[in-house]
């Protein structure tokens, strides 16, 4: 898993984006470095926050989705009431939109966070509109010269501001809790490693924008690899993990446009459907039971359609920026 995680993350330091680009390792390095640095300590941050609540037991099914409902709610809602009251102050408008969205999505994400059947569908409608409204608002906010469009960018992801010594301290920081991090899981210290999951949420949270599910996919698939891992080994593999990542979420949507940014909370999220909704499907049938086994193939194929729409929307958004740029 180290080595897998180093060679995503070279992988992504030696990606060229256009076709005229200098391809000497040097000027890669150069054009790379800042950024794939930076999302590495973002990733490595958000990992591992979720690592320490895996090893507390206190993860929730559908937590992570409300972080994604709250940011797409915010960066719509914030963006529609900018561009409708075009009169006033961006900023204030911008914020008092941002809060009337995020409060929708959280209130719907937290509805269907409960052990009913008939949430799933709902579960996979919720994170559809997120992608809807993110790559709505990723897409038109990029034109405005305003406030409003670096707001936007960071509650969708966005790391074209990464220099080297931002990123360089968010990575030492990073580094740092780490191996705080593991010295109090191997002392049993409850009470400091969640000060530490507190403080690496918002390390990473900082950095990347409301990226917070990395921070449970990454652990637990470092755990389905390695169930007997100890939970020190299981907040720095994962920590690798999820630096490894984050920097792949943000290269490879970049790649698609050929080299211009692309919100990377959007592709993320496409990525999130499925996973996301087979995730809760599995605790749904758990406990709350069996559906007619109609109903269940129907909420397969609804999981299925609700990825594919994803992948639209992304392929949108993709269209835009090439359009755009």
């Amino acid at each position: 898993m180290w080595l897998a995680s180093a060679a995503v993350l070279t992988a992504c330091l030696l990606a060229g984006f256009r076709m005229d680009f200098a391809g000497d390792v040097g000027s890669l390095l150069r054009a790379n470095g800042a950024r794939v640095l930076l999302a590495a300590g973002a990733g490595a941050a958000l990992a591992l926050s979720g690592a320490l609540r895996l090893a507390s037991n206190r993860v929730r099914p559908l937590g992570e989705l409300e972080l994604l409902g709250i940011s797409a709610g915010a960066a719509g809602g914030g963006f529609f009431a900018a561009e409708q009251l075009s009169g006033l102050p961006a900023g204030p408008v911008f914020a008092v939109g941002a809060v009337v969205g995020a409060g929708l999505f959280l209130t719907a994400a937290r509805a269907l966070d409960r052990p009913r059947r008939w949430t799933n569908p709902g579960v996979a409608a919720l994170l559809g509109a997120c992608i809807g409204v993110a790559a709505l608002a990723g897409s038109y906010a990029r034109a405005r010269e305003d406030a409003v469009a670096p707001v936007v960018a960071w509650l969708l992801g966005d790391f074209a501001w990464a220099g080297l010594p931002g990123a360089a301290a968010v990575a030492g920081l990073a580094c740092a809790l780490v191996l705080s991090a593991r010295r109090a899981l191997a002392g049993d210290d409850a009470n400091r490693a969640g000060a530490l999951g507190l403080i690496s949420f918002g390390l990473g949270i900082g950095a990347a924008g409301p990226l917070a599910f990395v921070g449970t996919f990454a652990p637990r698939a470092v755990r389905a690899l390695a169930p007997s891992a100890s939970s020190a080994s299981l907040a720095t593999v994962g920590a690798a993990a999820g630096a490894a990542g984050v920097a792949a979420i943000d290269t490879v949507p970049r790649l698609l446009v050929g080299g211009y940014t692309l919100p990377f909370n959007v592709a993320a999220g496409m990525l999130a459907v499925p996973v996301f909704l087979l995730w809760n499907r599995r605790r749904l049938r758990r406990e709350a039971g069996l559906l007619h086994p109609a109903l269940e193939a129907a909420e397969l194929l609804w999981i299925a359609v609700l990825t594919l729409v994803a992948t639209g929307l992304v392929y949108f958004l993709t269209v835009v920026v090439r359009g755009a740029t």
